[in-house]
């Protein structure tokens, strides 16, 4: 009997190394990465986003990467689609599937075979969800559906304004509102776990690289080219600060500080979520635990 084509997921807090990792699995093992990052679909965000380099997408396949532009939006089932269709591709090839990136709704949905069964949009009510702010649109999510509460991305309003238009409409709870119908495939799906204090150390290394990288000027680029309110509306973790240091509105020292802290949140949003992940086997972010995760795959492969 022929064994079920393997699917390799990588997934893990930011700055815990994944896409170092992932980099490193698909040059040994002939993998080509498709990415589960939700800002990273975007052309014109790059340094902010921590997309791959040039060289890196010349040596390693990348799938899912610079196929939106801003303000066109991009979901879940968006996803599920275009990250199907490579998993095929990529078998097609010989080669061997890994997906990695830190929106782990993208990584269940694609390997739970999540389905949202969802009316269509009520743009009334849509409108109005928009009109409010970001604080009370997570306040009444946390009444209404504690359970999508915690898992949802609470910087992205779009994504808690989704979820809450679903929930008024239908009255069902957002889990409700879900069915699962697994993908036939063998599926190894990794975690990576890191210290708190070592994670929030690696998170200011990777700010402090990215600004040196030239974040401010990215920005500052697509203000000039008319980019800003489709930059906003997509809510990338850490852009509004720096659109408010290049517009004046805050210091060099206050913008550091606020993606700091907003990134820190944000990957233990990410830990919560990993601990409920099905299937989940967690390995220290370390050579160690590298080791053991190329051994767990080495084992695959060969069985």
């Amino acid at each position: 009997m022929q064994a079920l084509p393997l699917v390799i997921a990588l997934m893990g807090p930011t700055a815990s190394g994944k896409s170092a990792l992932a980099m490193s699995l698909a040059k040994e093992y002939g993998a080509e990465i498709i990415s589960a990052d939700s800002a990273q679909v975007y052309r014109q965000v790059s340094v902010g986003t921590a997309k791959p380099s040039a060289a890196e997408l010349r040596e390693v396949p990348h799938h899912l990467i610079d196929i939106r532009d801003l303000g066109q939006g991009f979901c879940l089932a968006d996803f599920q689609k275009l990250a199907t269709q490579a998993v095929q591709e990529i078998w097609q090839r010989g080669r061997i599937p890994l997906v990695a990136g830190g929106t782990g709704l993208y990584v269940r949905g694609l390997l739970e075979g999540y389905a949202l069964e969802a009316p269509p949009p009520d743009e009334e009510l849509r409108a109005s969800l928009n009109e409010r702010d970001l604080p009370s649109l997570l306040a009444e999510l946390a009444e209404r559906d504690p359970a999508a509460f915690q898992a949802i991305d609470r910087c992205n309003k779009r994504r808690v304004s989704r979820a809450l238009e679903i929930i008024l409409q239908t009255g069902k709870s957002w889990t409700e509102c879900s069915r699962r119908q697994p993908p036939p495939w063998r599926i190894l799906k990794f975690g990576l776990v890191c210290e708190r204090e070592i994670l929030r150390e690696r998170i200011r290394l990777r700010l402090q690289r990215m600004l040196a990288d030239g974040w401010v000027e990215e920005v500052t680029s697509l203000l000039s080219s008319g980019w800003e309110e489709s930059l906003r509306s997509a809510n990338i973790l850490g852009y509004a600060q720096v659109i408010d240091f290049v517009q004046e509105r805050i210091s060099a020292e206050q913008m550091r500080e606020e993606i700091f802290v907003q990134t820190s949140r944000f990957a233990k949003r990410q830990r919560t979520w990993l601990r409920a992940e099905p299937g989940l086997m967690m390995y220290p972010a370390s050579e160690e635990g590298w080791e053991d995760i190329r051994q767990r795959v080495r084992q695959s492969i060969d069985s």
